[in-house]
């Protein structure tokens, strides 16, 4: 009798359990939904850009929330056109210096070499033998730039930043960066009002939109 009660009880929780943990996030509070469909495999994705000085702010944050994300949600970054003074054209050089940096094993150190170059050393990218200089310094064959930069899948991957870019923007996603969209679906609101600051907080919160 004593074991078909504890049972009973048991299967009462397990539900309560389930949805007290679904209830923990709020939608219009912790995150919006911006799009009808979500992609196939779980993701999340930053844009960002090099000229903004709160995206460079955010790399430390990153650097301590994204090893915290469940194994099968991939990470990835966007670089956007239209912040700061420089012309679109100077910043689609850097969206594609992005997508040149994403095929080679020094990414992560190409990344935080042309932050630190923009908003610390306050010096400028004006041609591209600047970029090529950054990715030199960090051990790219300057040959080997040439050729990436160029290639077919770097223009593509820099062609789809834009293309991202222009999509979550028309859904009224995309006013401001850096801005984090979890499956292309939702969108993660950070800060006080939320309550999600904490980088632990901002795992948890992309691991359960991602399995959503």
């Amino acid at each position: 009798m004593i074991k078909l009660v504890k049972a009973g009880l048991l299967a009462l929780l397990l539900p309560m359990a389930a949805s007290s943990v679904a209830a923990t996030y709020e939608e219009g509070v912790h995150y919006d939904v911006v799009a009808e469909r979500a992609t196939k495999k779980p993701e999340v994705k930053e844009f960002f850009s090099f000229y903004c000085p709160a995206c460079n702010n955010m790399e430390a944050l990153i650097g301590e929330f994204k090893p915290k994300l469940d194994k099968d949600v991939k990470f990835k970054k966007s670089h956007v056109d239209f912040v700061g003074v420089r012309d679109p054209e100077n910043q689609q050089m850097m969206s594609q210096a992005l997508a040149t940096a994403e095929v080679l094993p020094q990414k992560d150190k190409i990344v935080a070499a042309i932050f630190n170059h923009i908003h610390t050393k306050r010096a400028k990218f004006n041609e591209l033998a600047d970029v090529k200089d950054v990715f030199v310094a960090q051990g790219v064959d300057g040959d080997k730039f040439d050729k990436l930069y160029k290639s077919f899948s770097v223009r593509t991957l820099s062609s789809k930043m834009k293309r991202d870019q222009n999509y979550f923007k028309e859904k009224g996603a995309l006013r401001g960066v850096p801005i984090f969209i979890v499956n292309g679906k939702y969108k993660l609101n950070l800060g006080r009002e939320s309550g999600i600051t904490a980088p632990e907080d901002i795992s948890k919160l992309i691991n359960y939109l991602a399995n959503k």
